[in-house]
């Protein structure tokens, strides 16, 4: 790919396809060459499939015989072609993208209400919560604090009191079709937050909630905050109340968290 970086004739053919063809540029005109074969290919015109071309100069090339095309699709080249069709299915061997069509990988786990299901018995000292690892598409597997996406199939653990599921998820599994937005049959939770987060009893207590404020600086007096129901995880100025999961931020130093926290959460 780098080679083509002063290629005259990007518009008329891309450069990508050339690469994933096999091809460099030579530096001289249009002219490109495979790497494995030698072969080289020029005076390229708009609409031309690289591997096509390729393909007619070079028909027992090592790389474009095992490694870009199936046997099935060498017969296709000497009639109709379709580029558009070959290149997916490359890409898609490759792993350059990946076929959707593979997910979820956990099918059950689908709706957001099942997933929470499943936190029954996680540990009350793990500082994350159950309904925010739910949203963030994951399930627990039982075993610590162990956690896995429904849809890619990772799995996450190791908690600590900063992390926040979906920042997480994202950075160990950034390819996840559910963290990249692609509707892979995710159903959020019908329930209200205090009926979905029944079963979690972490930060319940006043001195767990004030604890969590330890080494971390606020605008507002912790021992407020923590008699108000709120936790922190360390996220800025962030805090969340331990029983409805409403969180309050950007605070201001004469703003009294009791009062903040009806406003905002009446329920």
């Amino acid at each position: 790919m780098r080679s083509f970086s002063n290629f005259p004739c990007i518009d008329v053919v891309s450069p990508q396809r050339l690469a994933r063809a096999g091809f460099y540029f030579t530096g001289e005109a249009d002219k490109v060459q495979c790497f494995s074969c030698n072969q080289t290919v020029e005076n390229w015109r708009r609409g031309d499939a690289p591997v096509q071309r390729h393909h007619r100069v070079s028909p027992n090339c090592k790389y474009l015989c095992c490694t870009h095309l199936l046997p099935s699709q060498h017969a296709a080249l000497s009639g109709s072609y379709d580029e558009e069709a070959e290149d997916l299915e490359y890409r898609l061997r490759t792993g350059e993208i990946v076929d959707n069509s593979t997910y979820p990988r956990t099918p059950h786990m689908c709706r957001e209400d099942d997933r929470l299901k499943t936190f029954e018995k996680w540990p009350s000292s793990v500082p994350v919560r159950p309904r925010q690892l739910a949203q963030a598409g994951l399930y627990y597997l039982d075993v610590q604090d162990r956690v896995q996406c429904f849809c890619c199939g990772g799995v996450l653990g190791g908690w600590e009191p900063q992390d926040e599921p979906w920042k997480e998820h994202e950075r160990h599994f950034p390819n996840c079709f559910f963290i990249l937005g692609h509707d892979v049959g995710n159903i959020p939770s019908e329930l209200p937050p205090e009926s979905a987060n029944h079963s979690h009893t972490y930060m319940e207590s006043f001195e767990d909630r004030l604890r969590s404020f330890a080494s971390v600086p606020h605008p507002i007096d912790p021992e407020r905050l923590a008699r108000a129901g709120f936790y922190t995880e360390g996220v800025q100025d962030r805090v969340i109340c331990f029983k409805c999961g409403g969180g309050l931020k950007d605070w201001q130093s004469d703003e009294e968290p009791w009062e903040e926290h009806a406003k905002y959460y009446p329920g």
